[in-house]
C-alpha cells in the first residue's frame, strides 16, 4: 500500500465535487480529508500512480526521515 497527499488545484469551492469523482472512480482507495482542498490517500501502488496523474490534482509522497 502507498500513501500520498492529493491537493486540488482548482477553486476550493469545487474540491468536494472533484473528490466525489475520485471516490466513484477509485473505490479501493481510502481518503482522509486534511483540509478543504488536501486529502491523504492510501491505495495500492497501481491506483496511487493513477491518482497521481489526475488532472486538477497534484500529488506528493510523504517525506521519509533518514
Amino acid at each position: 500500500m502507498t500513501t500520498l497527499t492529493l491537493t486540488f488545484n482548482g477553486p476550493a469551492s469545487q474540491a468536494r465535487q472533484a473528490l466525489g469523482g475520485l471516490l466513484q472512480r477509485f473505490r479501493s482507495a481510502y481518503f482522509v480529508e486534511r483540509s478543504s482542498n488536501e486529502f491523504s490517500v492510501t491505495a495500492d501502488e497501481a491506483t496511487a500512480a493513477e491518482l497521481a496523474r489526475q488532472p486538477q490534482w497534484s500529488a506528493r509522497l510523504p517525506q521519509t526521515r533518514r
